[in-house]
């Protein structure tokens, strides 16, 4: 579950005008703060996200909070996950429009592919065998990069966006060990960093 900032053309939810009170705009993402690491966790994070998606209100407001990181027990890495799934989510509006047009363009050429009879073929497939989609495929993924960048360096995260482009390996940690709380998933060792105290490594 291990989150990238990226999404596949035609996933990225519309964020349409709804609406809602200062006191409502967090009320998901404190639902989520009860439930962090327990067994409802997944769920409240599915609601939260859900929320954020459908209202610009509960987007800015969790955005705002989560950058602050006061009045919420969330860890750092937590709240790195919690900013990450924000960020893919946000939208720049002067590379929305060609967003969407990559997007349409994805649809049409997987559409008019010989070998997709009937959408058959899913999306790494399609990127091995039609060029074009290949093609159009990289410049959504990059413009829907740089929305999400933008993002993080507008709400002061410059940190996260570094990290998104130049360093995979603190990217993943922060994601993975943020998981692991957030949802009370184990945690894994792949590295020393990963265990700083030799506690866990042969």
């Amino acid at each position: 579950m291990t989150r990238r900032a990226t999404r596949s053309p035609g996933a990225r939810p519309r964020r349409p005008a709804a609406p809602a009170t200062a006191q409502d705009a967090l009320r998901t993402l404190r639902a989520l703060e009860s439930r962090r690491g327990t067994g409802g966790a997944e769920r409240a994070l599915e609601h939260w996200e859900e929320a954020v998606s459908e209202s610009p209100d509960v987007f800015a407001a969790s955005a705002k909070a989560l950058v602050a990181g006061e009045g919420f027990a969330f860890t750092d890495n937590e709240r790195w996950v919690l900013l990450a799934s924000l960020a893919e989510f946000a939208e720049d509006e002067a590379l929305a429009v060609s967003s969407d047009e990559l997007a349409d363009r994805l649809d049409a050429e997987a559409s008019a592919w010989p070998g997709n009879v009937a959408g058959q073929l899913d999306e790494e497939t399609l990127r091995l065998e039609s060029p074009v989609y290949l093609a159009l495929s990289e410049a959504y993924s990059a413009l829907r990069t740089a929305s999400e960048v933008l993002f993080l360096r507008d709400i002061g995260r410059a940190d996260m966006a570094r990290a998104l482009l130049h360093d995979p390996a603190t990217w993943e940690r922060a994601m993975r060990d943020g998981e692991a709380t957030l949802l009370g998933l184990p945690h894994i060792v792949l590295a020393a960093d990963d265990d700083p105290f030799g506690i866990l490594l042969p």
